[in-house]
């Protein structure tokens, strides 16, 4: 009977070593940044960026604010919206207004994909008439560390002759509401760069 108590023992020790072995390994092949250095991924948020556009067919270099913001409604459904005010020196400055929605999935750990659909206004300066058209975006964000939140997105508007770019963003999060961002956009006509700070709600 002695000896049977001791085997049981001595397997539920092995049995909860193995067991913490194996909780370790997972935690270190699968790291979760899901705490508060590394919020979820959000598509409930505000941000104000400064903008550096060159137009490609124009030879004019463009710059002034954007602001934008998110709201996640239900099921992963989301609605959007944008507005900027860009100046150039030649008079060949612009604004724009964004308005439409899309839908976010999970794609792994710590990364959405996600696809949206939304109208676009943009007035030129000056004489210049305005256009309107389509904005349609699908891409990719996620967090690379507990505090860099990346993405890359594929993006065309059908405003004017039309522009196809892919667009990337880094943003270091303080904590879990407060980043700074920086965004990229190389496209078949206009080139864009901004630095600003986001909101999470």
């Amino acid at each position: 009977m002695k000896s049977v108590k001791s085997c049981l023992l001595l397997g539920s020790l092995l049995a909860a070593g193995f067991a913490t072995s194996a909780a370790q390994a997972q935690n270190n092949r699968a790291p979760n940044y899901n705490n508060t250095l590394a919020p979820a991924v959000s598509f409930t948020h505000v941000g104000l960026r400064y903008m550096f556009q060159d137009l490609d067919q124009y030879d004019c270099d463009q710059d002034g604010p954007n602001i934008y913001g998110s709201l996640d409604i239900q099921d992963g459904w989301y609605a959007r919206a944008s507005f900027s005010d860009v100046s150039g020196d030649d008079g060949c400055g612009s604004s724009n207004v964004q308005a439409g929605g899309g839908y976010h999935t999970r794609f792994e750990d710590n990364m959405e994909m996600y696809a949206s659909l939304s109208f676009e206004s943009i007035s030129p300066e000056g004489d210049a008439d305005s256009d309107s058209g389509l904005v349609m975006a699908a891409g990719l964000r996620g967090f690379l560390t507990q505090q860099l939140e990346g993405g890359v997105e594929l993006m065309h508007s059908t405003t004017f002759d039309g522009n196809t770019a892919i667009n990337g963003l880094l943003a270091y999060w303080f904590n879990d509401a407060v980043a700074a961002t920086f965004d990229v956009g190389l496209g078949s006509d206009v080139t864009t760069f901004a630095v600003g700070a986001r909101l999470n709600f």
